[in-house]
């Protein structure tokens, strides 16, 4: 017997997904420890190794793959609670942090304040050299300076540093130097080259995501260390893995590498886990939203493919390298509803997290959260959430409701508040879709909803009826979705090469050459993980821009030779991927190309999932549950509204809107003017009717 293990911490509950070689899977919610991260995982663990009816070390002796979503390096870089970082730049050059690119984060905003600084200026500190754009050195590194540079680290106690010097993604010769004379004289203090977290054009971009990686180093790398070491001394005999922004996963000393790349690493498995979903319901476009106790995240896939980006940014800074292209907002069940100064509803960002949690949860928070509306409504059972193990109290949540918004609203009735708390949650979700499809000039009609997150089936319906999307698919793995992801992701590791050109004068030799280096590193560092090459996939991309423009597009590149047959064809796909976002195409115009990037993915072996059957019209009584009263949003009304064991629903049975089914970690509301119909296998499908 054989497992594969995911596990994400979120700000409420983490998540742990078990999955068996035989088909056996366990879902299993825990209250997160902020307080230590990883007492969660020890605790969800042993819960699970219980479910599964085996000890803890037989759980995990027999675990062939485990792989984690980590939150110390977005929660260290968001709460700014890091190390002291300084930076070594080229004298002259230390503000590049504060001029940033010339905008503001928000450039219509005159009251935004300018974002902090990770590296306060007395830490930013350079060195006499000068390597020019060709590689050509004028000015060889004077490591006198750099040991001034270090005295004064010293002096400050300085924890990590960012070493980002000019044009080193050309010639890294110097930053590596620079690096050996600091581990002489700063032992035992990380170091990080910018030439190695992000070696492309952008001395502000390259700068930042060099920062960020020094920032959120230490505390990561000393959390995943003794995390992998408790696993390995409770029987896991593999290495750990964790999730990287790119949307695979990668050992722990390879991620490290790259510490950036950890940041949003629980939320992008989510959109592996849709993939996976989609394939089994025959969709190539879905939508996807994830829905937890702090935050909401909506992400797309097209053509089965997931949509990455450059521009993803944490704390107003770029993080540089390639992400999944997801929009996360604070809009979880933990989000606290409150009323301005100017009378005006407001919903989040702020969360009650796991705790004190909910007012529902009765462990001393007072606060009305989206949970504690959805109680005051009906939609949710006191009795059930969490397949029972928790009780919700009720009255505390019309408390909290009618005391912090209804009675600030002038309010009489907590129920029109409660009602009101859930308009304006979903608005900011439909919001949020909108911003990955309508403002990129995608049309979310053509698309399916998959709904993930403990919260997310309790407005999945009414999100899709907002955007007039026709179908929702809500998976039995939607209470735990980012964990799932976890279980059916590969691995992956991006490489990048800066060498500028264009297609009008462009060597394709020197290209070639560039891309057979890239794919041979991503080749090594699969091969070191236990890939054969034979499930080894290599994914080749461009950076593009017409000339004259300040941002680029993600460009495939044809696989194989690279002749003026596959420069044609990466016009073709530039000029096509330009028009689709910005309406037109300047096709007889240059193409700049800018950074060349190889993917290694190793894939992973995961098991065969047999197709969604969705054939409607099976009797679902003997899933039957009674009826609770609950709130008929549109209707503005109560009615007693029937209730269903989505564990118990038939193959096949269909369920006719309004109703309500109640899952051990997740409830689905069916709307008035809906179906919805199960497969058996707890895996649902919702359309308008």
């Amino acid at each position: 017997m054989s497992w594969t293990i995911g596990v994400d911490i979120g700000g409420t509950f983490t998540d742990i997904v078990v999955v068996g070689d035989r088909g056996e899977q366990v879902q299993w919610k825990q209250d997160s420890t902020p307080h230590r991260l990883s007492e969660a995982i020890e605790l969800g663990l042993e819960a699970v190794a219980g479910e599964l009816g085996v000890s803890l070390r037989e759980l995990l002796t027999g675990t062939t793959s485990f792989v984690h979503g980590s939150t110390v390096a977005t929660n260290t870089l968001i709460e700014r609670n890091g190390p002291r970082v300084g930076l070594v730049c080229t004298a002259g050059f230390r503000d590049a942090l504060y001029f940033r690119d010339g905008f503001k984060p928000d450039r219509f905003n005159l009251a935004l304040p300018r974002p902090d600084d990770f590296v306060p200026r007395y830490l930013r500190l350079g060195v006499r050299e000068r390597v020019l754009a060709d590689g050509s050195i004028e000015l060889p590194l004077d490591e006198n300076s750099v040991a001034e540079v270090a005295r004064t680290f010293a002096h400050h106690g300085v924890e990590s540093v960012a070493v980002a010097l000019l044009w080193s993604h050309v010639d890294p010769a110097h930053e590596r130097r620079v690096r050996e004379v600091l581990a002489e004289r700063l032992p035992g203090i990380p170091v990080m080259l910018s030439s190695e977290i992000l070696p492309e054009i952008g001395e502000w971009t390259r700068t930042s995501a060099t920062v960020l990686s020094a920032y959120a180093y230490p505390r990561t790398a000393t959390y995943l260390e003794e995390l992998a070491s408790w696993l390995a001394a409770n029987g896991l005999d593999g290495s750990l893995q964790v999730m990287q922004i790119n949307g695979g996963c990668a050992e722990v000393a390879q991620a490290l590498r790259v510490p950036v790349n950890l940041v949003h690493s629980g939320p992008a498995a989510a959109p592996a886990a849709s993939r996976h979903i989609a394939a089994r319901a025959g969709l190539a476009n879905a939508l996807t939203i994830d829905m937890g106790g702090t935050s909401f995240e909506a992400g797309i896939m097209r053509d089965g493919e997931i949509s990455l980006s450059r521009s993803e940014m944490i704390a107003f800074q770029p993080l540089g390298v390639a992400g999944v292209e997801i929009r996360s907002i604070g809009a979880g069940g933990g989000s606290i509803a409150w009323v301005d100064d100017g009378g005006a509803l407001r919903v989040g960002p702020q969360s009650a997290g796991a705790s004190p949690g909910p007012a529902a949860y009765d462990q001393g928070g007072e606060s009305p959260t989206v949970t504690d509306a959805n109680i005051v409504l009906g939609y949710l059972s006191t009795d059930a959430f969490l397949g029972g193990r928790r009780r919700l109290r009720g009255d505390l949540a019309r408390a909290a409701i009618e005391t912090h918004v209804a009675r600030p609203l002038g309010l009489g009735d907590p129920v029109v508040a409660a009602a009101g708390v859930i308009r304006v949650v979903e608005e900011n979700m439909v919001s949020a879709i909108r911003a990955v499809t309508v403002e990129r000039g995608i049309d979310p009609r053509s698309f399916a909803l998959i709904s993930g997150g403990g919260a997310g089936s309790l407005h999945a319906a009414r999100l899709a009826a907002a955007l007039d999307i026709p179908r929702v698919v809500i998976p039995a793995q939607a209470g735990t979705l980012s964990a799932f992801g976890m279980t059916v992701t590969d691995m992956r590791h991006d490489h990048t090469a800066a060498l500028f050109a264009t297609t009008r004068d462009l060597d394709t030799t020197a290209v070639g050459a560039v891309l057979t280096d890239l794919e041979e590193r991503a080749l090594q560092d699969l091969r070191a993980s236990g890939f054969a090459d034979e499930d080894v996939r290599l994914e080749r991309t461009v950076d593009a821009r017409y000339a004259g423009q300040i941002h680029e597009l993600i460009t495939p590149v044809p696989a194989g030779q690279f002749d003026d047959e596959a420069v044609r064809e990466l016009a073709e796909s530039f000029h096509g991927m330009h028009r689709e976002r910005f309406t037109y195409a300047l096709e007889a115009a240059p193409i700049e190309l800018l950074h060349w990037r190889v993917s290694g993915i190793g894939r992973r072996a995961q098991g065969e999932a047999a197709p969604l059957a969705m054939t409607g019209g099976g009797d679902p009584a003997p899933a039957s549950r009674g009826t609770r009263r609950a709130y008929l949003l549109e209707q503005g009304e109560f009615a007693d509204v029937p209730v269903y064991a989505s564990e118990a629903l038939a193959p096949g049975a269909e369920v006719a809107g309004p109703a309500i089914l109640d899952g051990a970690t997740t409830t689905i509301l069916v709307p008035a003017g809906h179906r919805l119909v199960g497969d058996g296998v707890q895996t649902y499908v919702m359309e308008r009717v």
